[in-house]
């Protein structure tokens, strides 16, 4: 790793950003085997969340496999460096 990186602090600080959003952050994870439902049901909780006026965003794990994470197969490895890597 290189050592002249410097981790650079954002300009508003989270208290701030949940002021100005009138709303606090969340993060929910669906997880599930594949073919379970779980995109067709975080697609209608983003939809229903936006329809309520609360500001949200779908992270797809299929999606992130398309750019990020195209090189990482399906094997224990490659699927905890896939996880590592969108936590991050």
């Amino acid at each position: 790793m290189s050592t002249n990186i410097t981790w650079n602090a954002g300009h508003i600080t989270r208290s701030e950003r949940e002021d100005l959003l009138k709303q606090k952050g969340l993060t929910i994870w669906f997880t599930g085997l594949s073919a379970s439902g779980k995109s067709t049901l975080a697609s209608a909780l983003e939809q229903h969340l936006l329809h309520l006026g609360v500001s949200s965003y779908r992270l797809d794990g299929d999606n992130i496999r398309f750019g990020l994470n195209k090189d990482l197969g399906f094997g224990p490895k490659d699927r905890t460096e896939n996880i590592r890597r969108i936590a991050e």
